[in-house]
């Protein structure tokens, strides 16, 4: 007891900043992630009436609606391509970055490549729309060459597209740095020995460099997956769920729902998304966990 005193006494700005980080996530965090699980099951269309409890009418509702599965596997189908062209081309980044040539400038390429991560989500949506409307930057490009303009937003696959391309551009630098950082910490001796026991370079890659990458497999899957699986802003920016709702997102149907004042079904989609990523993020750490004990 009094060792433990003697510490919070030792250690006391760290209990209060903790201390304030927890009362923050309880307020911003906790309390309007509980109140939306509890407007999921009550019958709210205007802030001017009190709801009426309806129990799992709203989830019921949601689950017959063909639009909600679309929209449900429109998301699956985008976050399967983004999280495995985000992961593969991060890798290749990063192996790109650690190479002993280019030691004066990997402080500018890592700027180059972390910046998109750091705009704001809406300013970079403008643009890239703005590039890709049919009247954009890049078919007036194309024109120059005597080349048709190309529906990039108004055909349902290649819009789709567009907006994976714009999430790699986006968010790729985040990934490749963890990659980078787990570069940095293998021993150089176990690349010597692999040389001196004659290893080609992909046996090396193989058996040195993609085991000691594997905790930063794990960490960057699990983030890529939550953050695809909740992809918004450009939907919203972008395509307004279009062209016939081939990028109508969980997240944008979810609000559209909402801007209808069907709040119910708003927060029963919200909750449903949520219980996804909540179990894809345990089983992604699981296996995480299984790995590192092998």
């Amino acid at each position: 007891m009094k060792y433990r005193l003697g510490l919070m006494k030792k250690f006391w700005p760290l209990y209060i900043f903790i201390g304030i980080f927890g009362v923050l996530s309880v307020i911003f965090g906790l309390y309007p992630m509980l109140k939306s699980m509890v407007l999921s099951l009550v019958d709210s269309h205007t802030v001017f009436t009190s709801p009426r409890f309806v129990g799992a009418d709203n989830y019921i509702r949601i689950f017959q609606d063909p639009y909600f599965w679309n929209s449900f596997r429109v998301t699956v189908i985008f976050t399967v391509c983004s999280v495995t062209l985000n992961l593969v081309i991060a890798l290749l980044l990063a192996q790109l970055l650690s190479y002993k040539g280019i030691e004066r400038g990997l402080l500018l390429f890592k700027l180059a490549v972390f910046i998109p991560f750091i705009t704001p989500d809406v300013v970079g949506a403008v643009v890239w729309k703005q590039f890709f409307n049919s009247n954009g930057a890049l078919n007036q490009l194309l024109g120059i060459f005597g080349i048709e303009p190309v529906g990039w937003l108004t055909n349902g696959v290649i819009a789709v597209c567009v907006l994976i391309f714009i999430e790699l551009w986006k968010h790729v630098g985040l990934y490749t740095i963890i990659f980078l950082t787990n570069y940095q910490l293998i021993d150089t001796a176990m690349y010597e020995a692999a040389d001196i026991d004659g290893a080609t370079s992909w046996q090396r890659y193989r058996y040195i460099t993609l085991p000691t990458l594997k905790p930063a497999f794990v960490l960057n899957c699990v983030y890529a997956i939550i953050q695809f699986m909740k992809t918004y802003t450009v939907s919203r920016i972008i395509t307004f769920g279009g062209p016939n709702y081939a990028t109508n997102f969980v997240s944008y149907y979810a609000y559209t729902n909402y801007e209808k004042m069907d709040f119910g079904a708003a927060t029963a989609i919200a909750t449903v998304l949520f219980t996804v990523i909540i179990i894809l993020t345990l089983f992604g750490m699981k296996l995480g966990g299984n790995e590192n004990e092998r």
